[in-house]
Formats: C-alpha cells, structure tokens, sequence
C-alpha cells in the first residue's frame, strides 16, 4: 500500500525502536530507572532530550516502584510518558501496576522480556508480564523491531480513548528483538501528528482539576476515575473496567490498526495474524519472535507438502479467543507454543474453544524458557506431534514441555524416530 509519502528505511534494535517511537509519540516526561535489556529504551530516548531531539524531561528515581509512581501521576496530570522495564523491575512495581488499571490510568509501558529469577538469568521468557494477566492491563506482544516501532504508538492511541483509559504493556523478547538488528521503515512526524493526536484527559477525571485534597483526606476515596461509595459503586467501577478491557478495547485495538495501516501502509491483522491457514491440517499458535521463526519452518514444511498454517497472536489481552475460533476453523490441530511457565496460552484457547460445535483438537508444548533456543526444526518437531494426533493409534500428550535443541535434519529424524 503506497502512502505517497517517503519513508526512511533504517536498521535498529528492538530498544532503539521503541525509542524512536516514544520520540515520535512526543512523549513529555521519561520515567527511568535501568534494568537490562529494556534499559536501552531509557538511555536512548535520554540522549534524544539531551541533543533536543525530543522535548521532554527525564525523571530518574530509585528504584521500579518510584517510577510507576511519578508515571501514575504525570499521566493522571494529563502527560504522556513513558517507562521500560522487565522481570525483577515489574515485581517491584506490583501495587503500582494494578494502582494503575483499576484507576484507570492509561500508561504505557515497554517490556524486553527477560527471565524471572531464581537462579539469575538474563535471557528471555514472557512469564514477567503473563504473571499479570489478570490485572486489567492491556498486552501487546510483537515480533521484531518494527512491529515494536508501529505497536507503541497504536498502544498509546487506544489506551487514551476516553472510551478504554486503560494502561497497557508493548512487549517483545529480550536481547533476541531488544539488541538485535531489524530494517525499519520510520514515518515522518508529520505522518505520526496526523495519527496520534496530543494526550488530553477527559475533564471529569483530570487529577489536577477534580481532586479536593480535603475530601480526599478526611476519609473519601478516589481512584483516578472520579470519588467512590463503596457499597454502591464498587463492584460496578470493576465491572466497567473489565468491559472496557475486553469489549471496548478490543473493539478500538481493530480499529486503530485498521487506520494505522490506512496511514502507513503496514499491519499486522489488529488482534491476531494468520499465515497459510486456508487449507493447513495443523495451525501453529504462538506470540513473540517464536514466530518468525515459525514461518521459515512453515515454508519448509508445506515444501514437503505438508498442509501447515500459522496464527500469530498480538495481543493476549484481551485475549482474541472468538478471532482465534474463527481462525481455527477447518483445521484439526493446533499446536500452541507457550513460553511462560503456566502454558497460559493453551489453557486459554482451550477455553476458548470450549462449547464449539466443531473445533481443532489442542496440543500445548512449553518451549524456549530462560532464552533456551527454539529452532526451525523444534518447530518441524512439533508439528510433527500434531500431525500425530490425527492418528488414533498414537498417543500424544496433550500439553507437555519441549527441552531438546535440535539443531539440523539428521538430530530432527533421530529425534522423530526415523533414523
């Protein structure tokens, strides 16, 4: 799709891309404390400030759980900011972060994905933010440098709607997208300023013209989203908060990369992406840079003849579990490949899929922790599994954990019993 403006092509890591982004953005305030591999993201949008590329001030603080609180406020103020963090840096800012979603506060927040301690590690998973799925937070999940660049800024367009005000993670694996190299097209400013308007805050819940510090002192309660009775407002502020989740937002998600696309002529199929699903026997399931990886071995594999498809989910929540039904259908198998500790993913598409009259059979395999390697022929290997389950005779498991690094053809026949 020709835009009719030139874009600059350009080579940047998964980090400077996000930077990039957030400049573009015109974020006003950088909330910072480094942790690695999202620490990138701060120093290089630090350094644009510093050359007056981007016009914003820097608040460094001491530790995770500060940040959250400087990006609660400001953003309650009515200024777009921003933070990267991961792992160790999330957990310290636990309370902060549901703080965050049930006053409705609509931050966003990059994450380069790092393993979760003990023991120490510093290679990727995506437990640091799965842990948080049920905190009413939006979750974006891409799959290299550009999807991060054009992610970060749909993510802050609707989690500003007056109509979702909900925070949001961009996340993308750590060192494998945040340090590698990927060719970027980056728009003009003027192309951004068109899509991405100026952060304002509905006036009814602007935190420095509705707070009166009296009230709020001497016993009322608020929560970023107006004063609240308890006994009658409570359980109805929560139930709006999950409609706008899972309604709302994923009704605007659509929308906004239906007009990101329109405007820059790059998309990514809104909630969730399909490859090759026509006519594939077995559907791969996955998120993050797995499938890149995925799609080589797709393309290997339907070169054996063999009927294989791929759905790439982008955003976990809300989870897209009608699209992926709707996606699924017709096929007999899919293989979902969890890399977080819980298999969060299959349990749920198995959900999902629950009560539908006609559905694939579901496989979950857990792969790739703590960085471990997940190759073109680990894909090829479980592929293979699902290929299996069409066989009654053969007795696959239904969700298991996938260890081995298999690294050319000779170890993926040995490992399939072929030789």
């Amino acid at each position: 799709m020709s835009t009719g403006i030139e874009l600059e092509r350009t080579a940047l890591t998964g980090n400077k891309a996000a930077a990039q982004a957030l400049s573009l953005a015109r974020i006003q305030v950088l909330c910072f404390f480094p942790i690695g591999p999202s620490d990138e993201v701060g120093e290089e949008a630090s350094r644009m400030i510093s050359k007056g590329e981007l016009d914003a001030r820097v608040i460094e603080l001491q530790n995770e759980r500060s940040v959250m609180n400087a990006q609660c406020v400001a953003t309650q103020s009515g200024v777009r900011c921003s933070f990267a963090t991961n792992s160790e840096g999330l957990l310290y800012a636990a309370q902060q972060l549901i703080f965050g979603s049930y006053a409705r506060i609509p931050i966003v927040i990059t994450v380069a994905h790092r393993a979760l301690e003990p023991p120490a590690v510093v290679r990727t998973d995506d437990q640091d933010t799965i842990m948080y799925r049920d905190i009413h937070w939006i979750h974006y999940h891409c799959e290299n440098a550009q999807d991060v660049f054009d992610t970060i800024l749909q993510a802050y367009k609707v989690s500003e709607h007056p109509d979702v005000l909900l925070p949001a993670f961009v996340t993308y694996d750590g060192w494998e997208v945040s340090h590698n190299s990927y060719p970027v097209m980056l728009p003009t400013r003027e192309m951004v300023d068109r899509f991405l308007p100026p952060f304002q805050l509905p006036p009814e819940i602007d935190f420095l013209k509705n707070v009166d510090f009296s009230e709020y002192y001497s016993g009322a309660r608020m929560s970023g989203y107006g004063y609240v009775d308890v006994d009658r407002e409570y359980m109805e502020r929560r139930y709006q908060l999950d409609y706008a989740l899972n309604h709302t937002a994923k009704s605007m998600i659509q929308d906004v990369h239906k007009e990101y696309q329109e405007i820059f002529g790059r998309g990514y199929g809104g909630l969730l992406e399909t490859y090759k699903v026509e006519d594939a026997e077995v559907v791969l399931v996955g998120m993050g840079s797995l499938v890149s990886t995925a799609r080589v071995a797709i393309d290997m594999m339907r070169d054996q003849g063999k009927k294989v498809g791929l759905v790439k989910i982008r955003t976990y929540r809300p989870f897209p579990g009608r699209e992926l039904a709707d996606a699924l259908r017709g096929s007999k198998v899919a293989v979902v490949m969890d890399r977080n500790t819980v298999a969060a993913v299959y349990h749920d598409l198995t959900s999902a899929l629950f009560g539908e009259d006609a559905h694939p059979t579901v496989i979950g395999r857990t792969v790739g922790l703590g960085g471990r390697d997940v190759t073109y022929y680990d894909i090829q290997y479980m592929v293979e599994e699902g290929f299996q389950v069409l066989d009654p005779g053969n007795l696959v498991p239904e969700q298991s954990w996938h260890f081995d690094v298999i690294e050319d053809e000779d170890m993926l026949r040995r490992a399939l019993g072929a030789g």
